[in-house]
């Protein structure tokens, strides 16, 4: 069975379970919090490809893990 996963909730699931803090994983990705906020809550949904490659080097995962938007369970 798959579930498709809304990109912005990929990284809040990534973010919290390694235990980081929005405001701490958005200082490390260089963008406010309130950006941070909307991409996790699907209101941003253009990403440019350099915040993927931040958020991808920050959780040691690549492109492809990241944005493959469906999981299997």
């Amino acid at each position: 069975m798959m579930y498709k996963l809304n990109f912005g909730f990929k990284i809040k699931k990534l973010r919290e379970s390694h235990n980081i803090s929005q405001e701490l994983l958005a200082q490390a990705l260089e963008i406010s919090q309130s950006k941070l906020s909307k991409i996790e809550n699907g209101r941003i949904k253009k990403i440019d490809f350099v915040f993927v490659q931040k958020i991808c080097d920050k959780f040691s995962i690549t492109t492809d893990e990241l944005v493959d938007n469906a999981i299997k369970k």
